[in-house]
């Protein structure tokens, strides 16, 4: 499960858009499912809408599609139960990765409490469930608080973008982060896409950057790798 955190403008979506077009081949195999929440009207993801299995771009049809994760995620898991500890995906079982944009909208902006709740029990399931059984969690958002995000602990993987404050920093990639050399508050606004990342092996954070991904690319991919 990966959450990638940035300010306004610090290339968010160039990594989600990485993330698909990396995907195209599987997706359009059906090894691969993406199901896509935009809480930005559908700003973002609607325009490779034909990658996506699943869409919702409202906080009502959002939070019914984590919730149908989490029973299609369940579902899975009896299905594996005494057969297998690790699912391998197949057309009949495909990965099915959860693309949220603008997660905080539904984890702490939204202003239906009843939603509210759900959202945050359903990314909270699928975090701390999801990995075994090919369900992946993938997110974006700007601000990186606990009170944002109370499930922020069950990503495995965090990328930091262009962030506020040396707090900031420290929230998305662990206190040592900053003292290890990422400097996420000092990458300067006109280097979107610039990110720090922590290796899964321990090694101090790297420097890395998103690909610009233009919007002929993405409509190109869309039309000849569709779900």
């Amino acid at each position: 499960h990966t959450l990638v955190a940035g300010a306004s403008g610090s290339g968010k979506a160039s990594l989600v858009w990485g993330l698909l077009l990396g995907l195209a081949e599987p997706i359009h195999s059906g090894l691969v499912e993406v199901w896509g929440v935009d809480r930005k009207g559908g700003m973002e993801l609607a325009l490779g809408r034909q990658l996506l299995t699943r869409f919702a771009d409202d906080a009502q049809r959002s939070v019914i599609l984590l919730e149908e994760a989490v029973d299609a995620m369940q579902a899975r898991a009896r299905q594996l139960a005494g057969k297998t500890r690790q699912h391998v995906a197949a057309k009949d079982s495909p990965t099915i990765v959860i693309l949220i944009d603008e997660l905080a909208a539904l984890t702490a902006y939204e202003t239906d409490r009843d939603i509210l709740r759900r959202a945050n029990a359903a990314i909270a399931t699928l975090a701390s469930q999801g990995r075994a059984v090919g369900f992946v969690v993938f997110a974006c958002l700007q601000d990186p608080r606990k009170e944002t995000l109370p499930a922020r602990g069950l990503f495995t993987q965090t990328v930091g973008l262009r962030l506020r404050d040396r707090m900031e920093t420290a929230m998305v990639l662990g206190d040592g982060a900053v003292m290890a050399g990422a400097l996420c508050h000092e990458i300067l606004p006109d280097s979107p896409g610039v990110a720090y990342v922590l290796p899964e092996d321990g090694r101090p954070p790297e420097r890395v950057r998103a690909g610009l991904v233009t919007d002929e690319v993405i409509r190109d991919t869309a039309s000849r790798f569709a779900a």
